[in-house]
């Protein structure tokens, strides 16, 4: 059932030309109406032709033989009563010779304008007549009474010439000679009479109709034209207005946001029409696509989530399986791989250490191997392999790098990609932007001010990350409460940019003493918490030993000259002091405390009798 349903459809596409390019199609009314203008002048034509000659059948053969029986008949009526009157003979004659030169006369132009006729006409006439019988019976009746006249002339003619040697008897004789061309005569004449009236009737039966016909035909033709000139004029008005009119409305949608896809072009055709729609569907997609997408990152939580995301659509959407995004940290001058993490990087490894070396992120403009052979000297060139980098500018520089590698592929394909991945690109900058900058406003507001440490604030938003990821690895974080002794001091002496100047310079040898992997906080005035992260029990003593004889061996500026100062500590271990990690800051609080009782410039670990020995400290 299907087959023959596909097979009619394709017969109805067939006949109405609809999978015909939009210039054939117009070709094709153009020849039709041509044609049907044609034909309606030719059927129009040919019957007023055809009409036109029986007419002239009428007027030229039929009616000129009613005229020569109308004179005939009259003339032979009065040569038989010439004979048959008592005139002399001789009068007789004269008479009937005058009568039948006038007969003679009249039936010698009848044949000569009947031979006339047949040869003259246009075109259609002419080829009506060769297909139509001629009417060699009323030419051969002509014939035959102009023969009898002609014999009766010739016998008037010879009597006159012996008028004065003839007897009786010869009078006689010729008289009965010419009763009897007079009888046959008439006799022809009624005959032909007969038939030309015959004629006539039928004559003027064709002509009717032929008139009938005539219209009957024209009218169908016209008809039959216009209702075909109006079903293809309405088709090409429908191929055409539907389309744009959905075109219209679809574009006003995308203008409001009211974007429905399930109003999609109904694809009818195969030509530029059909062609259009499909390319404003694969638009429409294109366009609710992004549309969407901008609606997703907005609610994603970071900036990490929003790449991911960039990733996917460039795979599912553009078609691109090999990519890289990079983001770039224009303060440490850095670029970091973000998405895909398991890629290996494309390019020299020193653009991950120096930003500046990466083209696209140093001139912020697409940089396209496409158009110019080994544009970017960074870039690793293997297999045949051609990229694609495109700056997400943000801020005014160029805050990531997308970078889209292909194989052998026409620039066509390619660009047709690019252009999808960059919709999405374009889309998504303003996010990037907001993310960034609510990154950057988050990290500041987590950061120190004056030293650059993370702040406590850091602590209580992170602390429960922290502790969470050392229990899955089984391990244990010891804990640093350090105080700067005598700090008050410095202030009142030498002012607090001299403190403050203190403090930095402490802060970076707490730094300089610990891994990467450790958390140096500013707990709050002269006071720092280091976290030391997948520690064993008493490695937390060991670098607070190396913090404290470092910060006695370093000399601080200030306005006198060089000053000296030293630093107390208390250690902690969690969770081997306690479960809970708030509780062994407050453990390491009270070692620090324990160090101040002792003297200051000391590091004590944490004991259970300390605690119990709290009220006194």
């Amino acid at each position: 059932m299907e087959k023959v349903t596909g097979f009619w459809q394709r017969f109805v596409q067939f006949i109405t030309f609809i999978n015909l390019p939009i210039r054939k199609k117009f070709f094709l009314f153009e020849f039709g109406t041509f044609f049907w203008f044609v034909f309606i002048g030719t059927i129009t034509v040919s019957s007023l032709s055809f009409i036109h000659y029986r007419y002239s059948q009428l007027t030229q053969s039929t009616l000129p033989y009613m005229k020569v029986v109308l004179c005939l008949s009259p003339e032979l009526t009065s040569v038989e009563n010439a004979l048959s009157s008592a005139k002399e003979f001789d009068t007789t004659l004269f008479y009937l010779k005058g009568v039948l030169a006038r007969a003679k006369n009249t039936l010698s132009e009848t044949l000569v304008n009947n031979q006339k006729s047949t040869m003259s006409g246009n075109v259609f006439e002419l080829f009506i007549r060769l297909l139509s019988k001629e009417d060699t019976q009323s030419v051969e009746a002509l014939q035959m009474i102009f023969k009898e006249i002609s014999a009766m002339e010739e016998s008037v003619l010879t009597a006159q010439k012996r008028k004065n040697s003839l007897s009786a008897e010869e009078i006689e004789r010729t008289k009965e000679v010419l009763n009897t061309h007079i009888q046959k005569t008439q006799e022809l004449t009624q005959a032909l009479s007969t038939r030309i009236n015959g004629l006539y009737q039928d004559y003027s039966q064709q002509v009717n109709n032929a008139i009938r016909l005539s219209i009957n035909s024209v009218a169908w033709v016209i008809f039959v034209a216009i209702i075909l000139l109006m079903l293809f004029t309405r088709w090409l008005r429908e191929a055409f207005s539907r389309p744009i009119e959905s075109m219209i409305q679809q574009i006003h949608s995308l203008g409001t946001g009211e974007v429905d896809l399930s109003k999609k072009l109904k694809i009818k055709s195969k030509d530029e029409i059909g062609t259009l729609s499909r390319e404003f569907n694969k638009l429409v997609d294109t366009v609710y696509g992004v549309t969407v997408f901008k609606k997703v990152i907005e609610e994603d939580s970071s900036l990490e989530v929003v790449y991911t995301r960039l990733g996917e659509v460039f795979e599912k959407e553009a078609g691109i399986d090999e990519y890289r995004i990079f983001d770039v940290n224009a303060a440490k001058q850095t670029m970091n791989m973000v998405y895909p993490l398991s890629e290996e990087i494309a390019c020299n490894e020193e653009i991950l250490h120096n930003c500046t070396l990466c083209r696209a992120q140093k001139t912020g403009h697409k940089v396209s191997s496409f158009e110019y052979e080994g544009v970017c000297k960074e870039f690793l060139r293997e297999d045949g392999k051609k990229h694609v980098c495109i700056p997400l500018i943000v801020s005014g520089h160029a805050g990531a790098v997308v970078q889209f590698v292909f194989k052998a592929s026409s620039a066509e394909e390619v660009n047709e990609k690019i252009f999808k991945a960059e919709s999405y690109i374009k889309h998504s900058l303003s996010v990037i932007e907001t993310k960034r900058l609510m990154n950057t406003l988050r990290e500041s507001s987590l950061v120190d001010g004056l030293t650059g440490l993370y702040n406590r604030r850091f602590l209580q938003d992170h602390s429960n990350q922290i502790i969470a990821s050392t229990l899955r690895r089984k391990k244990q974080i010891s804990l640093l409460m350090c105080d700067m002794d005598y700090f008050k001091q410095v202030n009142d002496k030498y002012g607090h940019d001299i403190g403050d100047s203190v403090l930095k310079e402490t802060s970076h040898i707490l730094k300089k003493c610990v891994r990467e992997s450790d958390i140096v906080i500013r707990f709050g005035g002269e006071e720092f918490l280091i976290l030391l992260i997948d520690t064993d029990v008493g490695y937390g003593v060991n670098v607070a030993e190396k913090i404290r004889q470092s910060v006695e061996e370093f000399s601080f500026k200030s306005t006198d000259g060089i000053l000296k100062k030293t630093i107390s500590m208390g250690i902690s271990d969690f969770p081997h002091d306690t479960d809970g990690f708030w509780q062994a800051i407050k453990f390491a609080d009270v070692a620090l405390y324990k160090a101040k009782e002792s003297g200051r410039n000391r590091c004590v670990q944490f004991t259970t009798e300390l605690w119990d020995q709290k009220a006194n400290f």
